[in-house]
């Protein structure tokens, strides 16, 4: 049987036309959790990826100054353009995974999702959360990679937009959801019709694909590879609160220093955080997944108050229907380019707790 061309060779005629570099250079991903470049990524050197390559040293935030709004808005049109790009090779893609379904999702609800069975737990040993300073899809791919078996397919938290599918990203946002949609077939199947989300609501996406590299390795389509050797992951998807009611308030701290930290005002929205988050564990473990990468729900654009979003987690993790086997591994994925300190935030409250 002939060997399956790889995605270089077989993307080649449907690229725009560039001229590629082949400089044929590979990293290796360890398996966690340090910070890395994106796995063994040869250059496709498409308009996007060469653009999006630039972009990615652009400081993350606008600053006043004409220079930065110009950068900002030239990251905007260089994700613009990968977006394009990825809307454009996926279906040839997709064409040659006939058992990949990446259009298909579930909405699932809260209220007519019933609690998990103790019956159907799968008993593994507990395991230790780990907390690392990365992006979804890399810890998604290293997890995978790092597993002792593949006992089932990494489950990763799509932090959503409620109201428009994809978020920006056709625009060129760059918040969490836009960059699994930029590297992955995920898009697809954030169908309009499920817009706009419930409050108690989530998608799973069984199947998408990954075939780009993380955004400082400069979006490139994972040349190397044949489609049949792209990672594949499933995915979660929950909306956090948009910018909840926050009040300040003073913590005394185990040292005995004080520290002002964020809280939700209002009692319904912590509840309303937790279920979302419920939702989402019950949706991973009925659906099969024990290897899941979770995200600092709403700590982002939504201004959700870290901490107590962490110890939101920590609280739904120790609940009964949580706890005790359902879970191989559990990391999340706090990728905090701009050290606002949500990694900080979540690794002291999350990192090492055994669930």
């Amino acid at each position: 049987m002939p060997a399956q061309p790889t995605l270089d060779a077989w993307l080649g005629s449907r690229a725009p036309k560039q001229q590629q570099s082949q400089d044929g250079q590979r990293t290796s991903q360890s398996p966690m959790p340090q910070r890395q470049s994106s796995p063994d990524w040869n250059t496709q050197s498409t308009e996007a990826s060469q653009t999006q390559s630039q972009a990615s040293q652009i400081p993350s935030s606008p600053a006043p100054s004409a220079a930065s709004r110009t950068n900002y808005q030239a990251r905007r049109e260089a994700l613009a353009a990968t977006a394009a790009e990825t809307r454009t090779v996926l279906p040839d893609i997709l064409r040659k995974l006939p058992n990949i379904q990446a259009a298909k999702a579930e909405a699932l609800f809260l209220d007519r999702l019933a609690p998990l069975d103790p019956a159907d737990c799968p008993g593994h040993t507990k395991t230790a959360i780990s907390v690392i300073n990365e992006d979804t899809f890399n810890a998604a791919i290293a997890l995978s990679a790092s597993s002792p078996s593949p006992s089932s397919r990494v489950a990763v938290l799509n932090m959503a937009s409620h109201s428009s599918p994809g978020g920006g990203w056709i625009r060129g946002a760059f918040a969490q959801e836009e960059m699994l949609c930029y590297r992955s077939s995920l898009s697809l199947s954030l169908h309009r019709r499920y817009y706009p989300w419930k409050q108690r609501m989530g998608l799973y996406t069984g199947d998408v694909v990954i075939i780009r590299s993380d955004m400082p390795s400069g979006h490139r389509l994972m040349g190397h590879l044949t489609p049949d050797q792209l990672p594949v992951v499933s995915a979660v998807s929950i909306a956090a609160l948009r910018t909840p009611a926050v009040t300040t308030s003073t913590v005394r701290l185990a040292d005995g220093t004080t520290v002002d930290e964020e809280m939700y005002a209002r009692p319904q929205d912590r509840d309303l955080t937790k279920d979302k988050m419920r939702l989402c564990l019950r949706i991973a473990a009925k659906r099969g997944h024990g290897k899941i990468v979770l995200g600092a729900l709403g700590c982002g654009a939504f201004r959700n108050p870290p901490g107590e979003v962490a110890r939101c987690w920590r609280e739904v993790f120790a609940e009964a229907e949580f706890d005790g086997g359902w879970w191989e591994s559990v990391v999340f994925a706090v990728y905090d380019t701009k050290g606002e300190g949500n990694f900080a935030v979540f690794e002291d409250v999350l990192g090492g707790v055994e669930v």
